[in-house]
């Protein structure tokens, strides 16, 4: 992991610095390969009354790469440079960021709340009315629901965890871990949701690069900051499922979790296809790779304490890609 003097900082700097006091922002992020659950996760758990749904952002990441670039480039230059001029903290500059994306996102939502049911959202008694009463995912059910907490189910966040945690270092993750076959097959039909579908060996590559990045960062933040999601729960065992992810994530169980899961959500119809994809896979080396890589992921989930190796490979991994790019 990139050290603080790597950045310009020095420890007798750091405890020379004022820390400035922040408000704690918890926001939730669902990662992992796409087609695992993470949309439905993300409805089933904006129905609590302290969680917001959100549509997938992407900018979310993209302004976390852009943040650390920004940072070596106000650091560059030493005594020259605005940053370095007073060794200014990248923990603390990424973490003001975070606080400035929440409060757009908090933003966001009062305009969503506002053009989807009008002034009457301002009434302390508001509740949904009509046929949007009747749908099973709103984004808020209640006047008093204060909705101060959010959920981002963007996949694209699985490549960027780190630049995360280090703008919301109260976040929590949940790792949605489905089968590699069921995803790539999945993909494979992903035109019938209007996005653009992907060969079968594709597909098990997507499923390699998301899932073992999520299973670094599981790892390296350990089992308080990430939950693993077994995608057959969703289906099988909802109630205690859901049970389990509101006391992970410290709040009190809703029953309006479940209300979403009476239905499919995004699906891309494929059930009939899943058997007979399997029989096509298992003598694909892409398969048994990613076989493998779920063998391995699935007999070694997070342990209690974070393992700082798996976290300098996430570090690494976003450091590689952030390489030869400039904001400017």
């Amino acid at each position: 992991m990139m050290s603080r003097a790597h950045c310009g900082q020095d420890s007798s700097a750091k405890a020379r610095m004022p820390m400035p006091v922040m408000k704690v922002v918890r926001p939730i992020f669902i990662v992992g390969a796409p087609r695992s659950g993470t949309s439905i996760t993300t409805w089933a758990l904006g129905q609590h009354p302290n969680i917001q749904p959100m549509p997938e952002t992407a900018w979310i990441s993209s302004l976390g790469v852009g943040a650390y670039l920004s940072y070596l480039k106000g650091s560059e230059r030493g005594q020259l440079s605005h940053l370095s001029n007073v060794e200014f903290p990248l923990a603390s500059f990424m973490t003001r960021i975070g606080s400035a994306v929440d409060a757009i996102v908090h933003d966001v939502f009062a305009e969503r709340r506002l053009r989807l049911h009008g002034p009457s959202i301002a009434d302390p008694n508001w509740a949904p009315a009509g046929k949007v009463a009747e749908s099973p995912m709103q984004i808020q059910r209640r006047a008093s629901d204060p909705k101060r907490r959010w959920v981002d189910g963007t996949p694209l966040n699985t490549f960027f965890i780190w630049a995360l945690a280090e703008m919301f270092p109260d976040a929590q993750f949940i790792h949605n871990l489905r089968r590699p076959d069921e995803v790539a097959t999945s993909l494979e039909s992903f035109d019938t949701v209007g996005a653009e579908p992907q060969a079968l060996d594709q597909g098990l590559e997507t499923w390699i690069a998301h899932t073992e990045n999520a299973w670094y960062a599981e790892r390296g933040l350990g089992s308080g900051r990430v939950f693993r999601l077994a995608f057959g729960r969703i289906a099988q065992q909802p109630e205690a499922l859901f049970m389990d992810l509101c006391s992970f994530l410290g709040e009190p169980y809703s029953p309006d979790c479940l209300l979403p899961l009476c239905r499919k959500l995004n699906s891309s119809r494929v059930d009939d296809k899943r058997e007979q994809n399997l029989e096509l896979l298992r003598e694909s080396p892409t398969f048994l790779r990613a076989q493998a890589v779920h063998d391995l992921v699935d007999r070694q989930p997070a342990g209690e304490q974070p393992d700082a190796e798996a976290w300098q490979v996430v570090h690494e991994r976003f450091l590689d890609y952030c390489r030869d790019r400039s904001i400017i």
